[in-house]
């Protein structure tokens, strides 16, 4: 029997400061990389006193800037995480926030991941061996 070339197995745990991608090849073996994101915490903004206004008599607003640059940032990170993926046959996402959604929805956008198996779950932080136990729990790969 040919082995299929998408025979990886992954699980995600994600959020919006870091991402650990668990990687289970045919063989067995595993492998964790884990993505930082550029994204800083979410800043607070006082209320603004007056706005300025640019060409055309649109406003400028720092709050719209910060959150146009941070959503950069957002994509720019969750398409790193994407890249990572290859060879994909199933896939875990954990989380807490809706960064997993985000993450599911890029990469059901993706032509190179259609028909892949995709699974979205909450969770709590994890730990690297807890993200193992439980991606070993889900696809019941208690190898020897």
């Amino acid at each position: 029997m040919k082995k299929s070339i998408h025979s990886n197995r992954y699980a995600i745990w994600i959020d919006r400061r870091h991402a650990m991608i668990l990687n289970i090849s045919p063989e067995g073996e595993k492998s964790f990389i884990t993505i930082e994101s550029d994204n800083s915490r979410p800043e607070r903004f006082d209320g603004e006193g007056t706005n300025k206004t640019g060409m055309l008599g649109t406003t400028l607003s720092r709050e719209t800037n910060m959150q146009d640059r941070n959503n950069n940032y957002h994509q720019t990170y969750l398409k790193k995480v994407v890249s990572v993926l290859k060879g994909v046959n199933a896939l875990l996402i954990l989380g807490s926030g809706d960064t997993r959604y985000d993450l599911q929805n890029a990469i059901e956008k993706n032509k190179v991941f259609n028909g892949i198996w995709v699974e979205n779950k909450a969770s709590k932080k994890l730990s690297q061996r807890e993200l193992e136990v439980e991606t070993e729990n889900h696809f019941n790969l208690h190898l020897s």
